[in-house]
């Protein structure tokens, strides 16, 4: 082949090109073919010289860029390698493994590039660092890709080969190459955020690998830490919007490696696992930390610094949201990964979920959320950290929540939670701490007083866990936090209204004032900022929509004869209401976190201005919440803790339509959908006695409940009360209820109705009474203020004051509107059955209440209770007298009601009616004033009577007397346990509120009472004498 026709003879030595054309064409035949095999194997060598010195840039060729414009090629000359190869001048395959080797080893490589000429270097050509310089070789070398020849496709794999033994053979003889830090070269690598990148990583792990013996898993991992270490490092100088973009894809790539995945795993596993803050600082840890929420407590908000400029919060929530849904969707996609990396790997993931779980307990107790998040933040992982590891372990549930009666779901198992540690690991239980947790039961006793074993599967599947995990984390994460953005909301609006409070008097505190205002918003912006994720919040939706479908399936299901291997549902039973069935054991397994969750999302997304959304709707979650509300919240035999049940109510009421609370009313829409709800459920008419039983149940629970929970409990009660009236089919409920009474008064166990009417009255006499003792504190206060008394007071005593003003306020706006909305309840059924309220068990309380209420809001004391902004603290007298007088109306055509006014000794007078009338006029209820005159008309005559009647029987003596009520008693009654005498309307009265005896606290039923025959007979002999003697 003549130089012309050679492609490559630019690449050979000048000698071998003379020596081609200096050839004797006369020699033999035999020389001839010799010359063709030398001249084939020459081309082969200046191919294969061509890709070296393409890929490497290095060459045995003093020579080699003659011809070549001094920027157009660059090469490393190995000179050494050169003098010992001469007089070869290309590279083969057998001298590349020490041509690059030596290369590798190389100091002052600018010395050595040719030409000389050139000062300007090009980067691959002078690398020092090895895996920056064989990944560029790397990447050179795929431009071969397409070649088909075989020569060609032989010298790539050989090349390939070399790269990746060389790679393997600077990780395992670091020592060779001094003052180079492989740690930071393959975090380089990671950079790149390219698929050859990642290749290129992961085919060096496998050549790794191959390469090794048995320590080769541990030399990988002594290489493969520090690299981690150094993205732990970058992660925790990030938060959520600045994450450097290579972070997410490399954890990713070790997830996807078995061999790198195992290290990735033990650098996560924290040394004490007892320490949940330990699981923090890691690298999955650092990840999911990274969040629009502080990583410590007593780390400032970082983001929202001026909350109240209402574009750039906007704007930089949506930057957060994006940020975060990406982190966990990257998220998500690692823990599926290792998920699927085998049973050793699925099982080292959920060993970590659930022992960070466990040790992280500590979070969701009530002194946690309340108060001492410092000590918190030395012992549990962040709120940030909890939500995202929730977000993740939601979007591994969608599988078998597509739908509120997705079939798969049917395969949890409710006796996960009863699992015992030492039978954990033999059953497939990573999160072995819920045996601890309250459950819907408690567990049964046996004979002995010993705790009987609950029933518990022989294994779990991944769906039972993954499902009690994804509970337990939300109870951790997001009801914690849905708590905090509560508490963080109303100390908002109390640092907002004390600002307004002292802006007239004590200029010096508004700029501390105004700081705290601002630092509070920054932490409510945040809060909801992190809670509220559209992604999250979709998934949230769809998981707890049939988590309400199967915890009804769990409740209506009976229990079985023998023990099973499998307590999960598998088929769905139709629900029919009442559920009539005994509760199965099942529910003592059940951990009440489970159901509180439920009550955390619905009542979030209402009272949450942003998160009212159609989510709700769309996951059709609302129509199987209901379904479980009525069959949990008024079976006490299903759900044992009477506040879990009042939560329900809560729940109910956060499932209404639009209502004058909410701070966001619903699109037109969703208001109507909720309101349908109410009109179409199937089982809608059990809402009415199930919300009785709930609100009786608050106060019979034998359990100290103090006053302020029990009407934070009822205040949404009577909201869904109040909507409920306005349907005509609930409002025929309430009327059935009122008639049973009425045909039961007496009965061994009282009618709901009954006892639901006797708590009213209750809660009204409290609830009016504390609102006026706080009204006229309020009114004492402000005089002073307004007269200047507290203007000489030492700094620290007005601040005090202006203190207590504000809380006695609050107080009194409490009391005002819980009073206000229990009269109007008393009203409503005072006038649809009066004559429940005009048994002889009831009807001298309501005419007490009336009468006391009614004095002191229009007697002559009414001043006592005017203050300035009245509509500030909610009070509405005028309101409340014109209740007031409609029960009057309503009740006084009953003779036994208009005599129990008149009864009265403590508020009622002649007189009392008079300044009603007179009240009702300034107030517009001069429509009332006839009715209330007759009833006036009929009191004052029975009034009269009763005045005759008490002096006839003045002087009764003391056996003759009520020892509670100190009256004539006109059936007595003796008490089995304390043997006492009472009269029966007293002591029935008394069992509406609470099932003991008054005077030794031992249980009582009026069945157990028994007639004192002998003194009701001496009581009407001595009433007939006294009789007798005046006619006479």
């Amino acid at each position: 082949m003549s130089e012309s026709n050679n492609p490559f003879a630019g690449l050979l030595g000048v000698s071998g090109v003379n020596r081609t054309n200096n050839d004797d064409n006369s020699e033999g035949t035999a020389q001839l073919q010799a010359s063709s095999r030398k001249s084939q194997e020459d081309e082969e060598n200046v191919i294969i010289n061509s890709i070296v010195e393409s890929v490497f840039h290095f060459t045995i060729n003093a020579n080699a860029i003659d011809g070549y414009p001094s920027t157009d090629k660059q090469l490393v000359y190995l000179e050494e390698l050169a003098e010992a190869t001469k007089p070869r001048i290309y590279i083969d395959l057998e001298a590349l493994e020490q041509a690059l080797f030596e290369r590798l080893l190389l100091q002052d490589i600018e010395a050595y590039v040719i030409p000389k000429t050139n000062k300007a270097f090009r980067e691959h050509v002078i690398q020092k660092h090895v895996f920056p310089y064989l990944f560029s070789s790397y990447q050179n070398l795929q431009t071969y890709d397409h070649s088909l020849s075989d020569v060609v496709k032989k010298a790539l794999q050989r090349m390939k080969e070399l790269i990746f033994r060389n790679a393997v053979t600077a990780l395992k003889q670091p020592a060779l190459f001094e003052g180079q830090d492989f740690s930071i070269q393959l975090l380089e690598l990671l950079q790149h955020v390219d698929p050859q990148s990642q290749t290129f990583f992961l085919d060096v792990v496998k050549s790794f690998i191959a390469d090794g013996d048995g320590e080769t898993q541990e030399q990988l991992r002594n290489t493969m830490i520090p690299v981690l270490q150094r993205i732990h490092t970058d992660i925790n100088k990030s938060h959520i919007i600045s994450l450097p973009i290579y972070i997410l894809p490399a954890i990713h790539l070790f997830a996807s490696n078995s061999n790198l995945a195992s290290i990735l795993m033990e650098v996560c596993e924290p040394k004490i696992e007892t320490n949940g803050r330990l699981y923090q600082d890691s690298v999955i840890g650092s990840l999911l930390s990274l969040s629009a929420l502080p990583k410590t407590p007593t780390t400032q908000h970082e983001f929202f610094d001026n909350p109240l400029d209402q574009a750039a919060t906007s704007l930089i929530e949506t930057s957060i949201c994006n940020a975060s849904c990406h982190l966990v969707n990257n998220m998500h996609k690692i823990f599926l990964t290792l998920l699927k990396g085998g049973p050793h790997m699925r099982n080292r993931l959920l060993t970590w979920i659930g022992k960070c779980l466990k040790s992280n307990v500590a979070r969701g107790k009530l002194w946690n959320v309340q108060a001492n998040e410092l000590n918190q933040s030395l012992t549990c992982v962040s709120d940030g950290f909890m939500l995202n590891l929730g977000a993740v372990l939601l979007q591994l549930c969608q599988p078998f929540c597509t739908s509120p009666e997705d079939p798969k779901s049917l395969k949890i198992d409710p006796t996960y939670g009863a699992v015992l540690p030492a039978e954990s690991a033999a059953k497939s239980v990573h999160l072995d701490c819920l045996h601890n947790e309250t459950c819907l039961l408690p567990a049964r006793e046996g004979a002995d007083g010993q705790t009987v074993k609950r029933p518990t599967a022989d294994t779990y599947n991944f769906v039972t866990e993954c499902f009690f995990m994804t509970q337990k984390c939300i109870d951790l994460g997001v009801r914690v936090c849905a708590e905090k953005l509560y508490r963080c909301g109303q100390d908002l609006g109390r640092a907002q209204r004390a600002i307004t409070d002292v802006a007239a008097s004590a200029h010096h505190l508004l700029e501390p004032m105004r700081q705290r205002v601002q630092r509070l918003m920054s932490k409510f912006v945040s809060l909801r900022c992190a809670l509220l994720e559209n992604d999250m919040l979709a998934n949230l939706n769809r998981l707890q929509a049939m988590t309400c479908t199967w915890l009804v399936q769990v409740a209506v299901r009976p229990d079985a004869p023998n023990p099973l291997p499998s307590y999960a549902p598998n088929e769905f039973l139709p629900l029919n209401m009442p559920v009539t069935t005994p509760p199965p054991d099942n529910l003592r397994c059940v951990p009440e976190f489970v159901l509180e969750n439920i009550v955390v999302l619905i009542t979030m997304a209402r009272r949450t201005v942003g998160a009212i959304t159609e989510d709700a709707d769309i996951a059709d979650l609302l129509r199987p919440a209901l379904s479980l509300v009525l069959t949990f919240m008024g079976d006490s035999s299903r759900t044992y803790n009477p506040h879990l049940r009042a939560r329900l109510a809560e729940c109910l009421e956060a499932m209404l339509p639009n209502h004058p609370d909410d701070q966001q009313p619903l699109s037109s829409l969703a208001s109507f959908s909720r309101e349908q709800l109410f009109k179409e459920h199937p089982h809608r008419l059990q809402l009415v006695p199930c919300l009785l039983d709930v609100f009786v149940g608050i106060e019979m629970t034998g359990q100290s409940v103090q006053f302020e929970q029990k009407f934070n409990y009822r205040r949404p009660m009577y909201l869904v009360m109040d909507f409920l009236w306005g349907l005509e089919e609930h409002r025929e409920a309430f009327t059935r209820l009122a008639r049973e009474a009425e045909a039961n008064m007496e009965a061994v166990h009282p009618p709901i109705f009954l006892r639901f009417v006797n708590l009213l009255m209750n809660d009204a006499i409290f609830l009016l009474d504390e609102a006026l003792g706080n009204m006229a504190q309020i009114r004492t206060m402000q005089t002073a203020q307004e007269t200047g008394a507290w203007a000489n007071l030492p700094m620290q005593e007005r601040e005090q004051n202006l203190s207590n003003l504000s809380h006695i306020g609050m107080l009194a706006r409490f009391d005002n509107i819980l009073g206000r909305d229990t009269i109007r309840t008393l009203v409503r059924l005072s006038a649809h059955a009066p004559y429940v309220f005009c048994h002889p068990t009831l009807v001298e309380r309501i005419a007490s209440m009336l009468n006391y209420f009614l004095l002191h809001l229009v007697g002559p004391n009414k001043k006592n209770f005017k203050v300035k902004d009245m509509k500030e603290f909610e009070f509405d007298p005028a309101s409340t007298v014109l209740d007031i007088c409609r029960m009057y109306v309503e009740l006084g055509s009953n003779e036994r009601f208009c005599a129990a006014v008149s009864d009265d000794g403590r508020s009622y007078s002649p007189q009392l009616f008079t300044l009603a009338e007179a009240v009702l006029v300034r107030i517009g209820g001069g429509s009332l004033i006839g009715s209330l005159q007759e009833v006036a008309s009929r009191v004052s005559n029975l009034a009269e009577q009763r005045q005759r009647d008490e002096e006839i029987l003045a002087n009764a003596p003391d056996e003759f007397l009520d020892p509670i009520m100190s009256t004539i008693m006109l059936d007595p009654v003796i008490l089995p346990s304390s043997r006492t005498t009472v009269d029966r309307t007293t002591i029935a009265r008394h069992l509406l509120s609470d099932q003991s005896d008054p005077f030794n606290r031992s249980p009582l039923s009026m069945d157990q009472v028994k007639s004192n025959t002998e003194l009701k007979e001496k009581i009407q002999a001595w009433i007939a004498e006294k009789k007798q003697k005046i006619a006479q």
